[in-house]
């Protein structure tokens, strides 16, 4: 059996989630929206979902609108919130995920200023350089993650929220979906206006998601139609999945200190059988990163190619960012660092969950030495 080292991409479902979900899957029809008995005993479930949501993040329910996942969340802030022209400015990062850079591309194109904030060759937002350009554009939307899916790097999100806020007007936003769930998320504290979730990175279902809006009306929704989420989001509501995103925010808010102190020294122990490796580059490894992440290269080994000699050999990883698998470009956050595009071509991603152990990675350091061992003896030679 395979030892899965893919937690950002996608993390498993945990066996309590489904069991909550297997009634609202197995059992009689409904709809959350009908007034019947079982349209409410829906509605209830969904509410109680929505409660354990919020409470994760430390919001008021009535501020999350459920959605397919974090993509639609990210869509739903950047093109929801505000009119798309000329008068729009929103100022974001280099290494945002796709689903908030391609949007972008789609408002500048409608006449939007977008402007990407630089990183440090660590990957972090430096401050200073987002100050000035802050106070120059005076945007009215920040939207910056608040953890890196590739690197793991925590951008400094509650400092970046209050720079903005000194423009009265300005709107922030920020992707979590890598964050929720291994590090303390709270809205309150960082200072957010709007962030966006997704279920299956904490250990809940696929395919649904969540927006969490802060006092602010969503002026041009995604989807037209029903009344439902509010107004805010028109389509009936999956009661089964949205039971299991529920289920699963209340088990990563109780488990929270538990799992992330696991996941750190996990990470750690990778790390130090990773430095005995000769010529191994940890990228980020000198700011704070998400507790599970390590994302790494050696020199002179292709990542894809490194990745597939893995895989054959029961180790599941990435080669950066799941939703790029295909694209042989190097990654656009390494290449936002200055990674030079030899060493970032080569770049791997271990990512950690609950029931990975010290002696998989012990395993999975061996049959690494083992790979890099059948090397051409030139190859090596560099390496080392």
């Amino acid at each position: 059996m395979s030892v899965y080292l893919d937690h950002n991409a996608s993390s498993p479902l945990h066996p309590d989630v489904l069991e909550e979900m297997l009634p609202f899957l197995s059992g009689a029809g409904g709809n959350p929206s009908s007034l019947h008995q079982s349209g409410r005993f829906l509605r209830s479930a969904l509410e109680t979902a929505r409660q354990r949501v919020a409470a994760l993040i430390n919001a008021d329910p009535a501020q999350v609108i459920f959605t397919s996942g974090g993509t639609e969340a990210n869509n739903l802030a950047l093109k929801g919130m505000l009119p798309l022209g000329p008068q729009t400015c929103i100022v974001s990062s280099q290494v945002e995920h796709a689903s908030v850079l391609q949007p972008l591309i789609q408002a500048a194109a409608a006449g939007c200023r977008t402007e990407l904030l630089a990183v440090t060759e660590q990957g972090v937002i430096d401050i200073a350089s987002a100050s000035r350009v802050i106070d120059e554009l005076q945007p009215d939307m920040l939207s910056v993650q608040m953890a890196n899916n590739e690197t793991g790097v925590i951008q400094p999100l509650a400092e970046l929220a209050a720079l903005a806020h000194r423009q009265v007007s300005t709107l922030v936003h920020s992707d979590a979906t890598q964050a929720a769930g291994k590090v303390e998320v709270d809205m309150q504290q960082l200072g957010v206006d709007l962030l966006t979730l997704s279920a299956h990175k904490f250990n809940g279902p696929q395919g649904c998601g969540a927006l969490v809006v802060k006092n602010q009306r969503i002026q041009n929704p995604l989807l037209s139609g029903g009344p439902q989420e509010s107004n805010r989001r028109a389509g009936t509501e999956n009661v089964a999945l949205l039971v299991g995103m529920g289920k699963a925010a209340e088990i990563a808010r109780i488990k929270l200190q538990e799992k992330q102190a696991y996941l750190l020294e996990l990470r750690r122990f990778f790390e130090q059988r990773l430095d005995g490796i000769p010529g191994v580059h940890i990228f980020s490894s000198e700011v704070e990163r998400l507790p599970n992440t390590s994302f790494f290269a050696i020199p002179y080994y292709h990542g894809e190619t490194l990745l597939m000699q893995l895989d054959q050999a029961g180790f599941e990883l990435a080669s950066g960012s799941a939703c790029h698998s295909e694209v042989t470009r190097p990654s656009h956050v390494l290449s936002a660092m200055a990674v030079p595009e030899e060493l970032a071509l080569n770049a791997v991603r271990v990512s950690f969950g609950m029931e990975n152990t010290r002696q998989q990675i012990e395993q999975f350091v061996e049959t690494l030495n083992g790979l890099i061992n059948q090397l051409p003896a030139a190859m090596r030679q560099v390496i080392g």
